[in-house]
């Protein structure tokens, strides 16, 4: 008997033992800043990667996202990347250039990573040291601009263009300097950018379709937060004035425009996971080169029945997705 017991006394114990070695699965929390809403589909595009890649919601990864912050300016990113910050996630996920930069700030002097995605020239905006070992503790995906390339693109399907409507809010420093090479360049495509670009509101950037000459084209790529509230007013008198819309980087997700130019927010949010997976299995964002997403050409025959646009078929085969 007392074999008995002691045989079940030690198998209990053993049991207990391995019980108490066996490891809790771990747990992730990733901060979430996104500065504007036309940019949620790289989050959405981001989360579903991530679960792919074994991080459900809910069970082993929570979210901290703050909507009220998106379309606000940078004091409010500020503060956002400063709160996330103080709640300890692991990571933070920065979904643009400003929330980028608050979030490079706020991290100083910690060991919590942050991922952009996108930024248009991490470089030049301060955020890594270099392109292939980015040093600090962020690093993410990339944009090239390749707006010179898409208004190409626009002036292949339109040879008889003679002039471009480039709606931009000269106020905005930050838009202004990442688009300014860009209309210094169209004069050299053969084309003349209207003074009636500038504009600083939605009615003014409607307005001006009005009173546009005859063989001009709406071509936009990045646009102020107010200039991107007003686009439907903008649409609406494209259509009523027979004037086709061209774009750049708004992720092929839009219907409006005969063409658009872009990365893809899901081709974008693939990578970013991608790499926030690395990183939260110990990979060091100073060690983790900066990636570049691929552009893709998207063509919608909807909008071009609508304007009266023929797209050759050479065009259409080079397209990567035709909306009909």
């Amino acid at each position: 008997m007392f074999f008995k017991r002691a045989i079940f006394v030690l198998v209990a114990l053993s049991l207990s033992l391995a019980g108490c070695g066996e490891a809790k699965p771990k747990t992730y929390t990733v901060g979430v800043i996104m500065e504007l809403a036309w940019l949620s589909p790289t989050l959405d595009g981001f989360k579903a990667s991530m679960t792919e890649l074994g991080y459900v919601e809910g069970q082993n990864i929570t979210y901290l996202y703050n909507e009220s912050v998106t379309d606000g300016d940078q004091a409010a990113f500020d503060a956002e990347a400063k709160r996330l910050v103080e709640q300890k996630v692991d990571l933070i996920f920065a979904i643009g250039t400003n929330p980028a930069k608050a979030a490079k700030a706020a991290v100083e002097g910690t060991d919590i990573a942050v991922v952009f995605d996108p930024v248009i020239n991490p470089l030049a905006e301060g955020l890594v040291q270099s392109i292939a070992a980015p040093g600090g503790n962020v690093t993410g995906i990339q944009i090239i601009s390749q707006t010179d390339k898409a208004l190409e693109w626009a002036l292949k399907i339109m040879p008889e263009t003679q002039y471009v409507y480039s709606p931009h809010n000269p106020e905005d420093a930050f838009i202004s300097g990442l688009m300014q090479e860009f209309y210094d360049n169209i004069p050299s495509q053969g084309v003349e950018l209207l003074p009636e670009s500038a504009v600083t509101t939605p009615e003014q950037m409607a307005a001006a379709v009005e009173t546009l000459p005859e063989h001009t084209i709406i071509f936009f790529g990045l646009l102020s937060g107010n200039l991107e509230a007003g686009l439907d007013q903008l649409v609406a008198q494209a259509d009523q004035y027979n004037v086709p819309i061209f774009a750049t980087g708004r992720g092929g997700a839009t219907t409006f425009p005969v063409m658009d130019y872009t990365t893809t927010f899901s081709g974008q949010a693939a990578q970013g996971a991608n790499m926030a997976d690395r990183i939260l299995k110990g990979a060091k964002p100073a060690n983790t080169p900066v990636e570049t997403a691929e552009y893709y050409l998207f063509l919608n025959l909807k909008a071009a029945q609508t304007y009266g646009v023929e797209i050759s078929n050479d065009i259409l085969q080079q397209a990567f997705q035709v909306t009909r």
